[in-house]
């Protein structure tokens, strides 16, 4: 199963923030999206914080939705977050590179 699609309502920059957090980061941003609680979780990223307070009320409230299903997700696959489950989003680089380095010198 893959994870949750994100709604187009959120933005990619704000989406990359998501990835290495835990489901229980994740509820709690959602919570904070949705305004049920003032005071931001201990775990979220200052630059979610701040991105939050430029996004209008149908981004927060999409956000809101899709932490929530990303959160339930990963409980389900036990993982503490999505680059658990998907890889770091450098791994591919990664993995090009080292092959890259081993074809030049002979390996």
């Amino acid at each position: 199963m893959t994870p949750p699609d994100p709604p187009a309502a959120i933005p990619d920059f704000l989406l990359e923030q998501f990835a290495d957090l835990s489901p229980e980061i994740l509820r709690e941003i959602g919570d904070y999206a949705r305004n049920d609680t003032y005071v931001a979780p201990d775990g979220m990223p200052d630059t979610t914080k701040e991105a939050f307070a430029l996004q209008d009320e149908e981004t927060l409230e999409a956000v809101a939705a899709y932490v929530d299903d990303l959160a339930a997700f990963l409980e389900d696959r036990d993982a503490d977050s999505l680059v658990d489950i998907t890889g770091s989003p450098n791994d591919e680089e990664e993995k090009w590179g080292h092959k890259r380095i081993l074809e030049w010198h002979g390996g």
